[in-house]
């Protein structure tokens, strides 16, 4: 097999491993409303299972970039996969909201393991594209986002919710051995050993911080509307399950072209503060729009956050590659750094957006969001671009 066969494979089995960790990622919130019956919960309920997952993948994601340091990619990414599969087909027979929140917490924590060395493995096999590449990933996952939001909350309808996670997980638990099958073999470093001090320079590092807070900011908009929009047109404006999924898909369906746009626009000038602060206004601006409590407005919402978040997402992750200059054992570490920031800090907003809607109504809970993200576009005026940044 030559190895350009051999490459283009291994970009086969992780975009199909992509697209399934995202239904994994996303489902949940499409199908809540038919879970919320059996499990005796309501929007706090959804409020907890988000904030536990998005604990678990936040927490995880620098333990994960030092084992990919020190065992590799490709392993990390088989283990993070196989995981969270089986905490999905876990869930499919839990009966009480608390062993789902645990559950949701290992999902997490598996797919923690999964971005950054992906995003590794795709640039090695794109010939050092960052931006390309993390655009690609971020697309498969968007691909993904459409059936778990969309396609999920239309079979779990008609079959019932544990049968489809029994489906995403298992279709989860193949495409870790796709990749186990089909992506090469870690390289061996015989010369590298772990550093403890770059670990440290790593944390420390200012642009990483600075990229995870902005990214925190597009994150939070992205999350909230993915995990409660469903939810909310069913159970406060009385959509049909068919309507509130392919509203709620908006936010993942426009990003499979704007992730790609996104990286194609970094890889061409490497200046990404000012599309970032712009992504962050447009994300700002679309959650002020679903407050209003109409379907129309809830619609321009999802979709006016779907073209925001797709720049960010590829932008943030493929600057943290570049702009960090460490040696490529440590790449997957810097970008789960800056993941590590914006995914753990993801974990507080769906108790506040839970807390305001249960407290006061959904249009508090969506403004209150919105201040959430536009505060959160401060650190990124403080970025220093490739040009302003001392050697390393």
């Amino acid at each position: 097999m030559s190895a350009q066969i051999s490459r283009q494979r291994a970009v086969i089995a992780l975009v199909a491993a992509r697209i399934v960790y995202a239904i994994n990622w996303l489902n949940i919130g499409a199908i809540f409303y038919l879970m919320s019956a059996d499990l005796n919960s309501g929007v706090s309920g959804l409020g907890t299972l988000t904030s536990s997952f998005y604990l678990g993948v936040g927490i995880m994601q620098v333990p994960g970039g030092i084992l990919a340091a020190k065992w590799g990619p490709k392993r990390t990414v088989s283990l993070g996969i196989l995981v969270s599969s089986v905490a999905v087909l876990g869930t499919s027979i839990s009966s009480a909201i608390l062993e789902v929140a645990i559950l949701r917490f290992i999902v997490g924590a598996g797919m923690a393991l999964v971005f950054a060395p992906s995003v590794v493995l795709m640039t090695r096999f794109l010939g050092g594209k960052s931006g390309t590449s993390v655009g690609l990933i971020n697309s498969a996952f968007d691909i993904g986002g459409l059936f778990g939001l969309f396609g999920w909350i239309l079979l779990a309808t008609v079959t019932g919710w544990r049968s489809t996670l029994v489906l995403s997980g298992g279709l989860g638990v193949l495409t870790g051995l796709l990749v186990v099958a089909l992506a090469p073999k870690d390289g061996e470093n015989a010369h590298f050993r772990f550093s403890t001090g770059k670990l440290g320079k790593i944390l420390s590092d200012r642009n990483l911080i600075v990229l995870g807070l902005g990214s925190l900011g597009s994150n939070l908009g992205s999350v909230l509307i993915s995990s409660f929009m469903a939810y909310y047109l069913q159970a406060s404006l009385g959509e049909t399950a068919a309507i509130a999924g392919i509203v709620a898909a908006m936010i993942v369906l426009l990003p499979i072209y704007t992730s790609l746009w996104g990286g194609r626009m970094y890889d061409r000038n490497r200046k990404p503060r000012r599309l970032l602060i712009l992504s962050g206004l447009g994300m700002t601006s679309a959650l002020l729009v679903a407050a209003t409590p109409t379907l129309f407005a809830a619609a321009a919402g999802a979709v006016l956050g779907g073209i925001a978040v797709g720049p960010a997402s590829t932008i943030n992750f493929a600057a943290a590659k570049d702009l960090s200059r460490v040696e490529k054992e440590y790449e997957g570490l810097t970008i789960g750094w800056v993941n590590s920031i914006s995914l753990t800090g993801s974990f507080w907003p769906p108790l506040v957006f839970s807390y305001f809607a249960r407290s006061f109504n959904y249009s508090a809970a969506w403004i209150a969001g919105a201040a959430m993200c536009f505060l959160l576009l401060v650190p990124l005026f403080f970025l220093r671009e490739d040009h302003e940044s001392s050697p390393r």
